[in-house]
C-alpha cells in the first residue's frame, strides 16, 4: 500500500482506473478531482506549500506517473486486472504493448495464434518491468498517419500530412532529434542535481558531525566551567582561610599589649595606694615636729608620681575587613566568563600575535581579577593596573572607551578587516599595489572564481563577528572631480549586509537588512552631500560635503562602529570629529559583512584606504564620541 503514489493535494492514493494524476509545476503530482474542485480556482500542494493558480496555470497531464501507476499495480495488484480484449471478465496474466490491451490466458493463445499478432511481445505479470514504449500514434486527424514530427512552434505532435497542410511554414523537426535533444538536457539537469545532491549530503553529514561535536563540546566544557569555578571556591576558601588566621593573630596580640598595659597600670596603681595610705598614716599619727622631719620624704614622692604622665583613656583597637574593590569584585564575577564559538585551537590563543580580541579581553579582566584578590589592592590602584594591561591590549587595536569601568560593553575592538581581493569586478575597480580600492578598471586580470558581477567594490574577506564587544574600522578616501556632477552621481559607499545581498545590485543601500553611508550628488541639495541609509530606507542627508568643482583632491576619513549588543552602527566623521548618523535596532540575526564600494570612474577618481586595528589614532575625544552615540 504505502508504495502508491498518493495526490499532493487530498493524499488519496493513484489508482489505475481512478482520477488521472496532473503535473504540477513544483513537479508533484495532484488527482483530477482536486483540480476540477479547486476553490476559487487555486490549489496549495501539501507536500512543499506551493500554491498554484489554475487559472493562470494550464496543468499537463502527467504521463510518466500514469505509467508509474500502471506498473505498480501490475506489480503489486495483479488481482485487480481483467482481460481488456473481450471485456470477458476474465483474470488478465499478461501485457501486449503494442495492442495497449490486458489479456487473459485464452486471449493470450488466440492472441499468439493470430497472424495478424503472433510477433507480438506479450509481457506476463510476473516477469513484466518498465519499459519505454516506443511504439508510435496515429494522428487524429488523418487516422492512418503516424506522429513522426514535432512542431517547435505549435509545440505538438504532426504527422506528414499536417506538415503539408496547417503546419508548412512552422519550425518542424522530427521527433527522434527532439527527442535526443531533450534526453540529453535531462541527463544534463540529472548530472548538475546529482552534484547539488552530493554537495548537499555532504553539507548534511558536516551539520551532524558538527552537532556531534557540539555534543562532545558541550560535555568538555561543563567539566571546564565546574572545574574552574571550583578552582575559584577553592582560592575562595583559602582566602577566607588565611583572613581567619590573620584575624587569630592580630587579636592575639592585641590582647597581649593590652594585658602588659593592664599589668603596668596595676603596679603604678599598687604604689599610688601604698603612698597614700602612708600619707593618711602620718596625718593621724604624727606629731609636728614628725612632719616637719617627713615633709621631705613626701614630698619627693609625691613630686615623682605627679611627674610620671598620668593614665589616659586607652582606646581599643578594633579590627576593620576592609572591603575596598568589593564591589569591583562582584561586577568582574558577574561578567566572568563566556561561551565563544572558537575558530582557533586553545594552544594557539595563548599566543599574543594569534590571540583574538576576545580572547585577549578575557585574559586581562582575569588579569584583571588577580590584582583585585591582593591584600595591598583598591579601587584606585586596580583602576591602574587595568590601564597598565589595555596598555598591551592596544597594540592589538583593543580600547577602554571608559576609564575606571572593566564592562567589556566598554571596549572598543579595531577590528582587522581585509578587502577580499578575490571578489572585485576587475573591469570596474581593482585594488591597487598600495592596497586601496579605486575605481578604475585593472590592467591585468588574475584567473579565479566568486568574483562579485554587480556590485562596485568588494566585501571584507570574512563578516563581523558577534557577539562581543563594540568593533571599529575606518577608511580614507581622496577623491577628485575631472568635471562637476549632476544627476544622482554616486561617489563612494561605506556599510553592512548580510552574505545573499553583497551581489545584487551595484551599490547596496536599497537593500533589506542593510546599513550603509554614501558619498554622492545629492539633486535635492544641487551638491555632493552624505547620505545614511538603512534597509533600503534613506534615513539622513547631510550637504556640503565637498565642492562640486573639477580640481584638487579632497580627502574624505570615515569611522565605523558596529555594537551587535546594542544592535547600533555609528558612523562618524573623523576630519569634522562628529557623529553623521546612529542606527538602531539593527538586524544581526544572521552575520554582516562590511562593504566597500567606489564608483563612476568616467567622472572622477576615488581612492578608498582601509584603516584597522592599531593604525588607528583612537584618541580620548574620539572614545567620548563614540561614547556619546553608543549611549
Amino acid at each position: 500500500m504505502d508504495a502508491f503514489l498518493k495526490c499532493s493535494v487530498c493524499q488519496q492514493q493513484f489508482t489505475l482506473k481512478g482520477p488521472v494524476p496532473y503535473l504540477l509545476p513544483c513537479l508533484h503530482a495532484v488527482c483530477e478531482t482536486c483540480v476540477t474542485s479547486a476553490a476559487g480556482g487555486v490549489i496549495s500542494c501539501s507536500t512543499c506549500q506551493r500554491e498554484v493558480n489554475l487559472t493562470d496555470t494550464r496543468l499537463p497531464t502527467d504521463v510518466v506517473r500514469q505509467k508509474e501507476i500502471f506498473h505498480l499495480t501490475v506489480k503489486h495488484r495483479p488481482t485487480e486486472l481483467l482481460c481488456t480484449n473481450d471485456d470477458d471478465g476474465n483474470q488478465a496474466v499478461c501485457w501486449c504493448q503494442e495492442c495497449e490491451e490486458f489479456l487473459c490466458e485464452y486471449c493470450q493463445n488466440m492472441h499468439s495464434s493470430v497472424k495478424l499478432t503472433k510477433k507480438h511481445v506479450l509481457q506476463n505479470f510476473g516477469s513484466m518491468e518498465p519499459t519505454v514504449s516506443n511504439f508510435p500514434a496515429f494522428c487524429i486527424i488523418h487516422k492512418y498517419d503516424l506522429l513522426y514530427l514535432f512542431d517547435k512552434s505549435c509545440k505538438k505532435l504532426i504527422c506528414a500530412r499536417c506538415r503539408l497542410d496547417d503546419h508548412a511554414d512552422h519550425d518542424v523537426e522530427e521527433l527522434d532529434v527532439v527527442a535526443d535533444t531533450v534526453t540529453k538536457q535531462l541527463n544534463h539537469h540529472k548530472n548538475e542535481l546529482s552534484t547539488l545532491q552530493a554537495r548537499q549530503q555532504s553539507h548534511m553529514q558536516n551539520i551532524r558531525q558538527g552537532t556531534e561535536s557540539t555534543d562532545r563540546t558541550h560535555n568538555s566544557l561543563i567539566e571546564t566551567i565546574s572545574h574552574t569555578f571550583q578552582s575559584l571556591r577553592s582560592q575562595l576558601d583559602q582566602r577566607e582561610k588565611e583572613l581567619l588566621i590573620d584575624l587569630e593573630s592580630q587579636t592575639k596580640e592585641t590582647k597581649a599589649t593590652l594585658h602588659a598595659q593592664l599589668t603596668t597600670c596595676e603596679e603604678e596603681w599598687k604604689t599610688c595606694t601604698g603612698a597614700l595610705d602612708y600619707i593618711a598614716k602620718v596625718l593621724l599619727y604624727a606629731s609636728k615636729s614628725d612632719l616637719v622631719e617627713l615633709e621631705s620624704y613626701v614630698g619627693d614622692i609625691t613630686r615623682n608620681y605627679l611627674e610620671t604622665a598620668a593614665p589616659q583613656t586607652h582606646v581599643v583597637p578594633r579590627a576593620v575587613f576592609n572591603t575596598n574593590g568589593l564591589s569591583t569584585l562582584k561586577s568582574n564575577i558577574s561578567v566572568f566568563g563566556a561561551i565563544l564559538p572558537r575558530e582557533v585551537d586553545e594552544e594557539s590563543v595563548k599566543d599574543k600575535d594569534t590571540q583574538t580580541d576576545d580572547d585577549l579581553m578575557a585574559d586581562l579582566e582575569m588579569k584583571h581579577k588577580m590584582c583585585i584578590e591582593e591584600k595591598e589592592n583598591t579601587e584606585k590602584r586596580a583602576s591602574k593596573t587595568m590601564d597598565v594591561l589595555l596598555g598591551v591590549a592596544r597594540e592589538c587595536g583593543v580600547h577602554r572607551l571608559k576609564s575606571g569601568v572593566v564592562d567589556i560593553s566598554m571596549v572598543l575592538k579595531c577590528i582587522h578587516l581585509k578587502y577580499d581581493k578575490g571578489r572585485v569586478i576587475l573591469d570596474k575597480v581593482h585594488i591597487n599595489t598600495e592596497g586601496d580600492l579605486v575605481n578604475r578598471k585593472s590592467d591585468t586580470r588574475p584567473a579565479g572564481e566568486g568574483r562579485l558581477k554587480e556590485y562596485r567594490g568588494t566585501c571584507s574577506t570574512a563578516p563581523l563577528p558577534r557577539p562581543g564587544c563594540p568593533q571599529y574600522w575606518e577608511v580614507v578616501n581622496r577623491v577628485s572631480l575631472d568635471k562637476p556632477l549632476t544627476g544622482r552621481k554616486l561617489i563612494l559607499e561605506v556599510g553592512v549586509c548580510r552574505e545573499e545581498q553583497r551581489d545584487v545590485a551595484h551599490c547596496v543601500n536599497a537593500r533589506s537588512s542593510t546599513c550603509c553611508m554614501q558619498v554622492a550628488h545629492c539633486p535635492t541639495h544641487g551638491g555632493i552631500c552624505r547620505e545614511t541609509w538603512k534597509k533600503g530606507k534613506h534615513v539622513l542627508c547631510l550637504p556640503d560635503t565637498l565642492p562640486n568643482t573639477a580640481g584638487p583632491s579632497h580627502t574624505l576619513h570615515y569611522g565605523v562602529v558596529y555594537d551587535d549588543a546594542r544592535k547600533q552602527i555609528v558612523f562618524i566623521d573623523v576630519k569634522e570629529n562628529k557623529v553623521m548618523s546612529t542606527l538602531d535596532n539593527v538586524d544581526s540575526s544572521q552575520p554582516l559583512w562590511p562593504m566597500f564600494g567606489v564608483y563612476n570612474s568616467h567622472l572622477l577618481t576615488v581612492s578608498m584606504t582601509l584603516v584597522v586595528g592599531s593604525d588607528i589614532n583612537m584618541t580620548e575625544e574620539k572614545k567620548a564620541m563614540i561614547v556619546k552615540a553608543l549611549s
